[in-house]
């Protein structure tokens, strides 16, 4: 079975009939989380255009000026995304991240990148631990209202296995492509509602890996697709009022296909690999630092 290195997308189709729709108001007085907008999605099939400013941490990830994945925003200074994402970048000079935009033909704020941190057992066979962190050349002026940052889970480690749970209600962001076999990805941010499948499903357990490091999630006519490999998929937290960054896009067989569910990567079981990033002063993290020294700013991390 060939699993596309994806730069995985939104599938997307237009339903012309009325619609219910539910709006998800945050915390404004949330650190993290929390748009300038509320998100409001509706229940059509496929996905649909997201409100102007309701994902603040979107990320437009592009190499030459061409936008080959998403990512998100974690704090002023870092944007996370897959590790595959990260390898498709072949020098710093050619990579760039815009932030603050609805549409890929806007322009907010714009930074190149400083350093890139994989995972050390990144597999690119399988895409186990497809995860990686970009330091920016410079911080993000986060003042600008357009832009916020996403939350990460804070569960234990045995919970962070399981967690988001089957059936839970999720969101995935991106500009990729609208079909499966297109090769022109979306002008306009996307926005589809997906669920959480068993990775004993049918649909799941043919494609997946390892499942404290993935999970599966899909819906009827809805999925991601290629351009959207490294964008968020968001847990909507009732108690806190706060969106939780639970998974990355990261592969797939096709595009909403009703055999296959998306697979992502389950940023729950990678809490401490994150900070270990995030702290480079800390003993432990800067002493398993790899550096390649066949790219410039590439480094492999194991916490």
């Amino acid at each position: 079975m060939y699993l596309h290195l994806v730069l995985i997308y939104l599938s997307y189709a237009i339903d012309t009939g009325k619609t219910e729709t539910t709006t998800y108001t945050c915390n404004p007085n949330s650190a993290c989380g929390c748009s300038k907008q509320n998100a409001i999605l509706s229940k059509i099939v496929g996905g649909e255009q997201a409100v102007s400013n309701s994902w603040g941490w979107a990320v437009s990830l592009r190499i030459s000026g061409s936008h080959v994945c998403g990512a998100s925003i974690l704090t002023d200074s870092y944007v996370i995304t897959a590790a595959h994402c990260a390898l498709a970048i072949t020098s710093l000079q050619s990579a760039s991240i815009y932030v603050g935009i609805n549409t890929l033909s806007q322009t907010d704020q714009v930074r190149t990148i400083a350093q890139i941190f994989i995972h050390i057992n990144y597999n690119s066979n399988t895409y186990e631990n497809d995860i990686a962190l970009l330091r920016l050349s410079s911080p993000l002026d986060m003042s600008d209202t357009a832009l916020s940052i996403i939350c990460i889970p804070d569960v234990t480690t045995t919970l962070a296995q399981e967690y988001p749970l089957p059936g839970t209600s999720l969101v995935a962001i991106g500009w990729g492509v609208l079909s499966s076999g297109s090769r022109t990805v979306s002008s306009t941010l996307q926005q589809v509602t997906l669920t959480v499948i068993k990775n004993t499903d049918s649909s799941c357990k043919g494609v997946i890996s390892d499942t404290s490091e993935q999970f599966c999630a899909s819906g009827t006519g809805k999925d991601t697709c290629q351009g959207d490999s490294g964008g968020p998929l968001m847990m909507f937290v009732q108690s806190s009022q706060q969106w939780q960054l639970v998974g990355i896009t990261s592969y797939g067989v096709g595009c909403a296909s009703p055999n296959f569910a998306g697979v992502y990567t389950r940023v729950a079981n990678y809490q401490d690999w994150i900070d270990c990033v995030l702290s480079q002063n800390n003993t432990l993290c800067t002493a398993s630092i790899i550096k390649l020294g066949t790219s410039a700013g590439l480094y492999m991390i194991k916490k």
